[in-house]
């Protein structure tokens, strides 16, 4: 069985309408049209089309390896790196280059590391259905000594670059795992960061693990 990620239509410009004709036959049998428009949604990430699959059996039949693995290899350890190459890698440097464009003078600082590399289920399931405004406001996720950041990013949601701006408000109210979503769908993941991995010579059973993971990645903290 294979498993593929699911491409979405590039929604990058949030002015695009595209038009849908409902054809309804009245009780005289005549067919009326009406034409109406949605907006589409707007993504912070660049959707493509699917270039991404790997074999699933070997994951869900998980055997009992008799030689120690690295560390590297470890799921919990693939796990922090996916989390944390979501969130400041490429998250973070999305909505800042957003910014960036709309003129603001002001940026986002990255989340804290203690969030960023937290993987426990029970800390992970309660922000999947918190919005990106919510973290960024939520100080239990910042420990003491990122507490600046923390202050800083609230000026910046206050500020009047985020207000002025429709589209950051939209990307600012979707929820952490739709934006997940969008990431494993776009080219920040199935190109940018799977490059970064064969730069940094990762090999294939790794990389593959690394796909397989972060495929699963929500389904896992449910």
């Amino acid at each position: 069985m294979n498993k593929s990620i699911h491409s979405e239509t590039d929604s990058s410009n949030s002015e695009d309408y595209i038009s849908l004709n409902i054809e309804i036959k009245n009780e005289a049998n005549k067919k009326k049209i009406f034409n109406i428009n949605y907006r589409e949604k707007t993504s912070l990430f660049t959707n493509i089309e699917n270039i991404l699959s790997i074999k699933e059996e070997p994951f869900m039949k998980r055997k009992r390896n008799p030689k120690r693995r690295r560390r590297r290899d470890n799921q919990d350890n693939i796990r922090k790196k996916i989390k944390r190459g979501f969130i400041n890698k490429s998250l973070i440097k999305k909505i800042n280059e957003l910014l960036k464009n709309s003129g603001s003078k002001l940026y986002f600082e990255k989340l804290p590391q203690n969030f960023v590399c937290d993987i426990t289920k029970s800390s992970n399931n309660k922000i999947l259905n918190m919005t990106l405004e919510e973290i960024f406001e939520n100080k239990e996720l910042y420990d003491q000594k990122y507490f600046n950041n923390y202050n800083h990013n609230i000026n910046v949601l206050k500020s009047k670059d985020i207000h002025e701006c429709q589209e950051l408000k939209e990307i600012l109210n979707k929820k952490y795992c739709e934006l997940f979503e969008e990431y494993i769908n776009s080219k920040e993941f199935q190109i940018d960061e799977i490059n970064r991995l064969k730069n940094n010579e990762m090999d294939d059973a790794y990389i593959e693990k690394y796909i397989y993971l972060a495929l699963h990645f929500i389904e896992y903290y449910h």
